[in-house]
């Protein structure tokens, strides 16, 4: 009995302990499953933001809570979520190893930091406020930072399954050599239930081989000899059967450059992370990132274990983001930050070597002028074909940067101000040979900034602005100039901004005002119009000449809307008068109009909603242009000559300013449709006592009559003036001798009255 007792005793032992060999191993395949599925649901959140951020349809929410429930039921026990839907949920219970806990606590930290770092890119907040909790250096990128979590996931789950799977084991192994020791009469038994042992092991390691043979990952075991195991999914990348990889086999996929690095990994376990490349099934190389581990002291393996993954389209993601982050998209040329490292590691360089460097700012002129005619596509072809230009002219070692628009810049090194100048003039030559854009010729011209460093304490934004004020100053000097920045530039450029700054408040503030000169028929003494003149009263400067603000309206471009004032502004008082004056037909209201009005564009616009607008009829209103804006070349010249030619037909007039200092063409007066021509005061002053002035005076005003449109004569101030241009055959004419620019309630009175005495006043001024 005592020993049947004993043997049953022994019997009941032995199976308690295989029950709970077959459980460690159960639970050992259940951490793996887990930890196999955590891996896959890391990945697909990653997928599901980022295609939630592009605007698709995703649920990373749901995923989200799914990855975070894995990590709680790997560390604290419980039901793992299912992965697609048609698995089932496993249950494990919770781990108590210390080693583990802690990987487990770190996988879940690092769900917390991938799930809201997720959160982040979704809701487009900056990645600073997001509190990383796993302590792992991070990179910046948003993108690269959630696939680098993932990853470290990964890994962490897979090292606590490991580590779980040891502990399994060493458990396993301590029950069966306590079978043993339960006695001889026992071991038929003990016999049975190791079968029944082993065979279970022998499942979960199918079920472990098939989890490793369908991942994404790559695995590959180094032995003694070689290559001892290589995942099914190392045989698809390359092509090659598991059998031809073994042994000295997966070095031949290898890349050559790197097969001595992964062979000192597969014999000594180090380096512990490895990026090789391989040869995949079409030769392409693809890149690998590989974590490995030195398991030759594990039993169940003995090998050093490479566990990889194909990182090719993540790296090429990167080169991707770098090149977009320090490249402009159009034309592939370097932009201002990668321009501003360049130069400061260039200052550097020069400070070092006692040599010089240059800055050159370069701004295209007339490139709106495209946009707006041809279109942005135009434009677009345009910038790339100046990109390539200016590249092709440059040395190898300069640099073409483009800055955004029409701004190009250009880093010379181991370059003074006169091979700075020359590279400018090689710039602007390569400018001058036309460019055909949608099917049109073009000439483009530029404006060059230029400053230059020798090495001292200059910093790269400084040179920049510098470089940005010499560029303005060339554009001062017109179409096709560079200049060399001069410490005054500067200061005038504050002067400039100064006045700029005070005339956009003055016309806020209603600063400006009209006065009107009229114009007078020689033969009738009638007034037959009036010149609309601005003046601006300052608060802080006082009675503003117009020579003062006017030709910086026109740099800044305040022009447009100060023009725009006057335009509205004289076209309101001309009804005015005529409402007051009782009359049909007042005298036509001249208005000056700036050249850089006309090229902005939109002028006709303008002028026809105004007279819409105010109810003046187009035949009151005169336009006066100088011969500037009749000769301005390219696209805005014509649309210039376009606008003022549609006006002309809806009834305006039109007349050209200070005629003679100009350089127009006869050929241009004759086609244009002009009605007056106004001779400039220089001529009309020096006619009574040059004879070269008097007959050039005699010629201009034949050369208005001979084009069959009215001589005007500008700035007669004495009675001899007067006497001369009657003797010349002048129709019209203004100066001091008649009247002053003056308010408009003060020519309305001369208005009324409808003429003047031009002998009295004549004699009055002899």
């Amino acid at each position: 009995m005592a020993i049947l007792c004993t043997f049953a005793l022994s019997s009941a032992l032995s199976v308690g302990l295989s029950i709970r060999s077959a459980s460690r191993a159960q639970h050992h395949a259940a951490v793996l499953q887990i930890a196999a599925r955590q891996r896959t649901l890391a990945e697909r959140y990653v997928g599901e933001v980022v295609i939630a951020r592009e605007g698709g349809r995703s649920d990373p929410a749901s995923v989200a809570a799914d990855l975070t429930r894995s990590a709680g039921v790997l560390l604290d026990g419980g039901a793992a979520p299912s992965v697609n839907g048609d698995d089932d949920g496993i249950a494990v219970p919770g781990q108590k190893g210390a080693l583990a806990r802690r990987q487990l606590a770190q996988a879940q930290r690092l769900v917390r930091d991938l799930t809201a770092t997720g959160s982040a890119m979704l809701s487009h907040e900056p990645l600073a406020r997001v509190q990383i909790t796993a302590g792992e250096r991070l990179p910046a990128n948003p993108r690269l930072r959630m696939r680098v979590l993932a990853a470290l996931t990964s890994n962490v789950s897979l090292n606590a399954a490991r580590t779980i799977a040891n502990a399994d084991d060493r458990n396993i192994s301590s029950l069966i050599n306590l079978q043993i020791v339960l006695g001889v009469g026992s071991l038929l038994l003990s016999l049975l239930l190791g079968w029944a042992l082993i065979r279970t092991a022998h499942r979960q390691t199918a079920h472990f081989r098939s989890l490793v043979s369908s991942s994404t990952d790559l695995v590959i075991v180094f032995g003694l000899g070689g290559c001892r195991y290589v995942s099914g999914s190392v045989s698809r990348m390359t092509g090659r059967t598991e059998q031809e990889l073994l042994a000295e086999g997966v070095f031949d996929v290898v890349h050559e450059d790197d097969r001595d690095i992964v062979r000192a990994a597969s014999t000594t376990g180090e380096p512990r992370e490895l990026v090789f490349r391989i040869s995949d099934a079409s030769g392409a190389s693809r890149q690998l990132e590989a974590h490995v581990s030195d398991l030759r002291a594990e039993r169940q393996i003995r090998g050093i274990v490479f566990n990889a993954r194909d990182i090719t389209e993540r790296l090429q993601l990167e080169q991707e983001l770098t090149r977009q982050a320090f490249h402009d998209g159009l034309t592939a040329l370097p932009n201002r930050a990668l321009f501003r490292d360049r130069l400061d590691h260039a200052l550097t360089r020069a400070r070092r070597a006692g040599e010089s460097l240059a800055v050159l700012l370069v701004d295209l002129d007339g490139f709106k002028q495209v946009n707006d005619s041809l279109g942005h596509d135009a434009g677009d072809a345009l910038l790339q074909e100046v990109a390539g230009r200016f590249d092709s002219l440059v040395r190898t070692s300069d640099t073409v940067a483009r800055f955004g628009g029409d701004e190009f810049a250009v880093l010379l090194e181991d370059a003074d101000e006169h091979q700075a100048v020359r590279s400018a003039d090689r710039l602007l030559a390569g400018l001058g040979e036309p460019i055909t854009v949608a099917g049109r010729e073009l000439v483009l011209g530029a404006s060059i900034g230029i400053v230059t460093a020798s090495g001292g304490s200059e910093s790269a934004e400084a040179l920049i602005r510098d470089a940005d004020i010499a560029m303005y100053a060339a554009k001062e000097a017109g179409r096709g100039h560079h200049k060399l920045f001069q410490h005054e530039m500067a200061r005038e450029l504050g002067e400039l901004l100064g006045i700029e700054h005070e005339l956009r408040l003055a016309l806020e503030r209603g600063e400006f005002s009209l006065h009107y000169q009229p114009l007078i028929d020689l033969l009738s003494s009638e007034v037959v119009g009036v010149e609309a003149l601005l003046r601006w009263t300052s608060p802080s400067r006082g009675n503003v000449p117009p020579s003062r603000f006017i030709a910086i309206a026109e740099r800044t471009g305040l022009i447009v809307e100060l023009g725009a004032f006057a335009l509205r502004e004289a076209c309101t008082q001309a009804v005015r008068w005529r409402d007051q004056l009782s009359v049909a037909e007042p005298p036509v209201t001249w208005v000056n109009v700036s050249a850089k009005q006309l090229s902005a564009g939109g002028f006709l616009g303008t002028t026809r909603r105004i007279l819409k607008e105010t109810g003046l009829p187009p035949e009151r209103l005169g336009i006066e242009i100088t011969e500037s804006a009749l000769v301005e070349p390219g696209i805005a010249g014509d649309r210039a000559r376009a606008e003022l030619e549609a006006l002309h037909r809806d009834g305006v007039r039109i007349a050209i300013d200070d005629f003679g200092t100009g350089f127009s063409s006869l050929g241009q007066l004759r086609h244009f449709p002009i009605d007056v021509i106004k001779i400039d005061q220089s001529f009309v002053q020096g006619a009574q006592n040059d004879s070269k002035d008097a007959t050039i005076t005699s010629n201009l005003i034949s050369l208005a009559h001979a084009l069959n449109v009215v001589a005007v004569a500008e700035g007669i101030e004495s009675g001899a003036q007067l006497h001369a241009l009657r003797q010349f055959g002048c129709d019209h004419a203004q100066g001091y001798l008649f009247a002053r620019p003056q308010p408009a309630d003060e020519v309305g009175k001369l208005l009324a009255r409808s003429s003047i005495d031009v002998d009295g006043s004549a004699s009055a001024t002899a």
